[in-house]
Parts: structure tokens; sequence; C-alpha cells
């Protein structure tokens, strides 16, 4: 591949992006517009054509540079570029595992991996049209930012894996999905259901297969630890007061292994955390709590859509909670909160508030949307537009007043903050 710098690129796009203009005048083609969704082809003559050739390499230029510019994650696995079938296929073979770091043959990693040298041959070639292994020389491959993140990385290898066996069914069900149960708010409802005949949602319906359970596991604390979503964006939006008193109390509903709680502890140690989740995640959490931690973090099994037993708290935390519900099971949630409620008392929300029209580019709205229709796909659940979280609370009672929204620059979830009335 080539070693063209950025400026380099840039003014190859740039010509070329102006002779295709040029030519289009010439022969009276108006140029192509996103104003009204997808244009027309270009010069839809048969036969090649001068603009056909240009449409190409500029085609090419673009789409290298956009791959320059995409984070070795994205090529991997994530909803911007949904992961492909040949590295599927690599990572069930265990081909990352077996690629030593200086590079090899395709006949000695067959040997290694104990497979045809024929399969991966062809394996590693469509990998390496996504620049995930990169071909040196003829039949000899070396490791790219995204294949060193394959091979040494098992996170990143079980979320291909989840987006691939467990979503793809999903996916391509929704259809089936929303015309055998319309208007459903069940869980149990979903592309998920649907895609992989099982009747409990996924959550309890994967914990009777160990190993889809543990992947589905990691796969979820590897995407959690993803660029956007880490808790430094929570805790620089978080609403501490300025000084924080004593005493001053947050609990983290389905808060898991207290990973916001303990980046939230660290930044304000006036504060104490009550981090609530399932009997076995509270205890793995308080298993690997720091000593330094162990009077700020206190871990509490508790069930969100029964009463919360922690009354008079400050702040109740619900972060990457309530998206993976409807809205009759979100507002299930917020009322159980009702009775452990102070007047003043805070609910901050940290998750995406789904961007409205033009309101950003449309590739930050067609990621959040991804994200959607995931949720719709897996859980029957949805990801929510500032009008839908307002509505929400006020569904749940109209003595939540929503205070806001703030979104630090970065973070793909956002802060969202509600005050309990009473």
């Amino acid at each position: 591949m080539d070693r063209y710098t950025l400026k380099e690129r840039a003014s190859s796009i740039f010509d070329t992006a102006n002779s295709l203009a040029d030519e289009l005048s010439r022969i009276g083609q108006e140029e192509p517009s996103l104003e009204h969704g997808l244009p027309a082809a270009l010069d839809v003559s048969a036969g090649p054509s001068k603009a056909k050739n240009l449409k190409q390499q500029l085609h090419e230029l673009v789409d290298e540079l956009n791959a320059l510019l995409t984070e070795p994650h994205f090529h991997l696995a994530s909803d911007r570029r949904l992961p492909n079938l040949s590295l599927h296929s690599i990572i069930r073979l265990g081909i990352p595992e077996n690629f030593p770091d200086q590079g090899t043959t395709v006949t000695d990693l067959a040997k290694s991996a104990n497979l045809s040298p024929s399969i991966v041959r062809r394996l590693l070639k469509h990998s390496a049209t996504y620049h995930i292994f990169y071909e040196s020389e003829a039949d000899f491959f070396v490791h790219t930012a995204a294949s060193r993140a394959l091979s040494k990385d098992q996170g990143i290898r079980d979320l291909v894996e989840f987006f691939i066996e467990e979503g793809t069914p999903a996916w391509c069900s929704i259809p089936e999905s929303v015309r055998k149960y319309p208007n459903s708010e069940e869980t149990g409802h979903s592309g998920w259901n649907v895609g992989h005949n099982m009747k409990e949602p996924i959550f309890p319906g994967i914990s009777a297969f160990p190993e889809r359970e543990a992947r589905f596991a990691r796969a979820m604390a590897y995407g959690a630890g993803q660029p956007g979503l880490a808790t430094k964006y929570l805790v620089e939006s978080f609403p501490f007061p300025r000084p924080t008193p004593k005493g001053f109390t947050v609990v983290d509903l389905g808060g898991g292994m207290g990973q916001a709680s303990r980046s939230l502890a660290r930044h304000d140690q006036a504060a104490r955390f009550f981090v609530q989740d399932t009997k076995d995640t509270v205890a793995q959490g308080a298993a690997t709590l720091p000593e330094d931690l162990k009077d700020q973090i206190t871990y509490q099994a508790h069930d969100f859509f029964t009463e919360q037993p922690v009354r008079g708290a400050d702040v109740y935390l619900i972060r990457h909670v309530l998206h993976d519900w409807s809205d009759k099971y979100a507002i299930k949630i917020l009322r159980q909160l009702i009775p452990a409620l102070k007047p003043g008392a805070k609910i901050v929300v940290n998750e995406r508030v789904l961007p409205g029209r033009h309101e950003v580019h449309y590739l930050t709205e067609r990621e959040a949307r991804h994200f959607d229709l995931h949720m719709l796909a897996i859980l029957n659940a949805l990801e929510r537009t500032l009008d839908d979280w307002k509505e929400l609370f006020n569904k749940a009672d109209p003595r939540f007043e929503f205070k806001g929204v703030q979104t630090t620059e970065g973070a793909l979830a956002s802060v969202i903050e509600v005050v309990w009335r009473g």
C-alpha cells in the first residue's frame, strides 16, 4: 500500500473531484447532491466513460482516507462498520492466536492452525481488503494495528462473534418479529427471540448456554470500555455539589461491578456509593474492589423492578440500563425509586440521546441509529431522543422535573439530570 501523506491524499481528492465536476458540466449532467437523499447514478450511459473513471478514482481515494481515519476497533467490530464474514471465520478458526508477531506465510500459518492453505489464503486476502491483515508480498501476511488487537484481546474476538452469531439472526428477524408482535413492549418479543427460536429474553435465555453467556458478558464488557463510553465522561458531567457535603450519597442502580462508582469515588472522596446489581455481579465487584475505595463503596444485591431499599440518597445513577427496556418497563424501574426519594433528590441517567434531524453529521446520527436498531433487534428496546426522555419521566410521574442534558465532547452517552420535586 502507498505511503501518501494526508495532504497528498487531500490534494488528489481535490484534483479528482474538480476533474469530475468539469467533466459532468461538459456532458451536461448535474453534480450529485445529498439534498434529497441518494442521487441518481452518475453518467448512466452504457460502456466506459471519463466520468465513470473519475468517479471510481474518487471513490477509491475517499475510501482510503476513511480507512486511515477509522480506529482499529471500528474495522473489527462496531455498528459503524459491521463485521465481515471472513473475520468471523478467522476468529472461529483460531487464526489470530496462531499468527506470529513477525508475520507468516500462508503455508506456515495453515500448518500451525491445522487448516487448508487454500482456505487460509482466501480468508486472509478478503480481510486484507478491509485492512485487517496486510499482504506484504505474495502469500506473506503481516500484522496491522487491527489484527494485532485481534490477536491480543479476547474481548474484541468475543464482540465480533456476538455480532455475527447472536446479532445477525436477530437483525434479519426484525421484520418477522414486528409483524408477529405488533406494538409489543415485551422484551421476549424481539428479533433475537424469533431468529434464535427462543421464548425467553436474551439475558435469561442464554444462561442455559454457559459458553454463550460468558462470551456475551465479555463482549459487553469490552464494548463498554471503547472510546466514547469511558467513565471519565460521566465524571466530567456528574452533578457533584461544591463542596460535597459529608454523607453525600449516590446509588448506582444496575451498576455492574461498580466501574462508574469507582471512577466517581476517586474524583470525589467525600461521596459515598451503593452499587446495586444481581447477587453474583456485586459479589464479583466487592471481591475486586481496591482497598482504598472500601470506605466509600458498598455493594448491594437488588432487583431494580422492586422497591428501592436505600432511602434519602442524594443521587440515583442509572447508567446504560434504561435502553435495555421498552417504555413499559423503564417506567416501572423509575417508579420503584419514588418511595425512596426525598425532595430535591436527583436522578442521573447516563445514556445516549438520539440526535434530531440535522443536529449532527449524518455519520454521527447513523451510528446512534444503528444502536437504536440493535436494541430493537436484541431486546425489543430502544435508544431515546430528548423528547422521548422527557416523556418517559413525565409518564413515570409528573413530579419528576427534567433539568437538562450535558454531552461532553467525545462522549457517546450524555448525562441526563432529573430532580424529584415530591
